[in-house]
């Protein structure tokens, strides 16, 4: 019995020998490649390293959306000892780096699988003490945050990033392609624990930085537009704001504002009414902002002249069994007092000159009914009736902004064509494309479309519109240093297929300095509870808005006033206000007449306390303190921070006061304002 189980035991070892050599040899031969890549794989790991997202810059290198290099702090809890010193170490560092305690991590640990997340987006630096420490267990991976330092400034324009860092919207997914840039991979080899042994350069590849994107728009005038464009909004309890700045010379936007808005680092806080940028994607009827563009087109055909009269029916016009009302009563208007006044009837009556082919190739040519091809993605093209679709009534309409719908992208670069001297720029937002050194890679140039009325058609037409100004419906909108042009727009709103009496969509289009625009601007509102018509609501806006421009860049508007020395630009302000009238071949055609509180026979006031000049513009300080026969001097220019003689201290003429100016976005920043 005792050999039979010495036998069977010999046997049984045996065979599973036999079976265990068999298995080895199966192993070290047939899948000797199977398992020669597993320990590869156990002792060489490759880790991506995330390409830092490009900036995005102002047309000044402002930078308006940048990366930072955050990183994740992760546990494989597979890899702990719970005994280790090194790894006690480690968590009291983290929790004297964050400010948290030891028992927490743990806690998370222990309710954790495998890999667990201690911190996430954690600024790098802030990690680089914990990597010293040598625990295996501990991982630091890359995870990017993107940083809009201004918040919600311009955040249509730039759009936003998701949590991978891909854009979703704006310039962000526009350019996405150029800012993403290229991953780098670091190949490293670690022990049979997997420690870290060494990193294999010569198979890792270093991250390439995506390019930059530098924008055709100014901070500065962003922020004086977002300012009073919010203002305005607040006060007359408007439901949604559109404005636009843009340079009608090149079709350059300069700024550009929707409210509501939202901020594009907390862009999931925001709803789709938030983040959509109205002036690209929501069309309208403009009302009378239409009313130049085809007065314009009656202009270049020689269909009218600008004292050609007009009966306008005394406010109330049957035409073709529909009624056209006008705001104000009058008998007759010429053609000019037609826009000045804003005439609806006086417009229907006038675009009977023209027939319905010319008339909707004028606007077709002007780019309504089409996309403007700008930057942004949604972009809609409005609806424009061909001229088969025309009722008995469609011309009177549109001549006036109704049975029509526009862009507000659309309707600010067709003013740019009217006030430019007839030329029609495609609209744009993006001066180049950057290397990560700074490198020009791709400059875009200004595109000029087509031609679409004379020089002297957009020469009569400006005339129009600074009437419109000084004289007519769009008074509000007048400036204190230089002339400018525009015109109103009040239009109701379509609703359930029928005009609203309660909402209604207001306006007004502006440019300045009058003889040679510099600066358009776009403000509408849309259904704003205190008041309705576009003189009342926008164009007061449009004021404040281009009275900053003026004031923070007095030489871009007049460029007389530019020069090395502050005193004579005192000196040139004070010439102005005593003087009065200008030579019409100087740069100053454009300044209002002031009426001086003084007279050139120097009847200044004397013996009389120091007055504070504080907060106000540098020339409407310089012109008060003139009036005391004081010898000013100026430093820096914008609004008046400070003046070297106290207010109230006794002063006789001559004395010296020294006035320190800082500008509107200066200010800001020094929190003065």
């Amino acid at each position: 019995m005792n050999s039979l189980r010495v036998a069977f035991v010999i046997i049984s070892v045996f065979l599973f020998m036999v079976a265990l050599t068999t298995r080895l040899v199966f192993i070290q031969i047939k899948q000797h490649k199977y398992y020669s890549e597993v320990a590869k794989k156990q002792q060489n790991k490759s880790v991506m390293i995330l390409a830092e997202r490009g900036t995005i810059k102002d047309r000044n290198s402002q930078v308006l959306a940048y990366t930072r290099n955050d990183v994740d702090i992760i546990i494989d809890k597979r890899m702990l000892t719970n005994k280790s010193e090194k790894e006690k170490k480690l968590f009291a560092k983290i929790a004297e780096n964050f400010g948290s305690n030891d028992s927490h991590y743990r806690s998370l640990i222990n309710e954790g699988k495998a890999n667990v997340l201690l911190e996430e987006k954690i600024p790098r630096v802030k990690t680089l003490n914990l990597e010293n420490i040598g625990v295996s267990a501990l991982k630091i991976e890359d995870n990017h945050t993107r940083v809009y330092p201004y918040q919600k400034l311009a955040s249509h324009i730039i759009g936003y990033v998701n949590s991978k860092n891909f854009g979703i919207s704006g310039i962000e997914k526009k350019f996405d392609e150029d800012l993403v840039g290229v991953n780098g991979i670091k190949y490293i080899e670690n022990d049979v624990i997997g420690r870290m042994v060494t990193v294999k350069d010569n198979l890792s590849r270093n991250p390439i930085q995506g390019k930059s994107i530098v924008l055709t728009i100014d901070i500065k005038y962003q922020n004086i537009l977002e300012d009073y464009l919010g203002k305005g909004l607040a006060e007359y309890e408007a439901k949604e704001a559109v404005g636009i700045i843009m340079n009608p010379k090149n079709g350059e936007i300069l700024a550009l504002a929707n409210y509501p808005d939202y901020e594009p680092a907390k862009y999931n806080l925001a709803d789709d009414n938030s983040r959509r940028n109205r002036a690209v994607t929501d069309s309208y009827e403009p009302g009378s902002t239409m009313k130049p563009i085809v007065m314009s087109a009656l202009l270049d055909n020689n269909l009218v002249k600008e004292n050609d009269a007009v009966f306008v029916e005394n406010g109330v016009y049957n035409y073709k069994n529909v009624k056209i009302r006008d705001t104000h009563k009058y008998n007759i208007l010429t053609a000019k007092q037609v826009i000045e006044h804003s005439s609806n009837i006086g417009m229907a009556k006038l675009s009977e000159r023209i027939d319905k082919e010319n008339f909707y190739k004028t606007l077709r040519d002007f780019g309504f009914g089409n996309f403007t091809g700008i930057s942004f993605d949604g972009e809609v093209n409005g609806r424009l009736k061909k001229p088969s679709q025309f009722t008995k009534t469609t011309k009177a309409f549109m001549s006036f902004g109704y049975e029509m719908t526009v862009t507000p992208i659309q309707l600010i670069t067709a003013y740019a064509a009217l006030v430019n001297g007839g030329d029609l720029f495609k609209p744009m937002v993006v001066k180049r494309i950057e290397d990560q050194n700074g490198n020009p890679v791709k400059e875009f140039e200004p595109s000029k479309i087509r031609k679409v009325i004379s020089e002297k058609a957009s020469k009569k037409i400006k005339e129009f519109m600074i009437d419109a100004v000084e004289n007519g419906t769009a008074k509000n909108a007048k400036l204190s240093t230089v002339k400018a042009g525009g015109k109103t727009g009040t239009s109701q709103k379509l609703i359930d297929g029928g005009y609203s009496t309660e909402e209604y969509n207001t306006s007004f289009i502006g440019f300045f300095p009058a003889d040679n625009p510099r600066f358009l601007c776009l403000i509408i509102y849309g259904s704003p509870q205190k008041a309705k018509y576009g003189g009342l609501v926008a164009a007061p806006v449009f004021k404040e808005i281009a009275e900053r421009i003026i004031e923070i860049e007095p030489e871009t508007i007049v460029p007389k006033v530019k020069t090395t020395n502050q005193n004579k630009l005192v000196e040139n302000i004070f010439s102005d206000i005593v003087d009065g009238e200008k030579s019409k071949t100087e740069n100053y055609s454009n300044v209002q007449e002031t009426k001086s509180t003084f007279n050139k026979k120097n009847n200044f006031k004397r013996n009389s306390a120091m007055p504070n000049v504080k907060n106000l513009s540098m020339r409407t300080a310089v012109v008060k303190l003139k009036e005391y026969n004081l010898s000013i001097k100026v430093i820096g220019n914008g609004r008046v921070i400070s003046q070297s003689i106290e207010e109230g201290k006794k002063i006789k003429a001559g004395d010296s006061c020294v006035l320190y100016c800082k500008q509107e976005y200066q200010l800001k920043e020094l929190n003065l304002n």
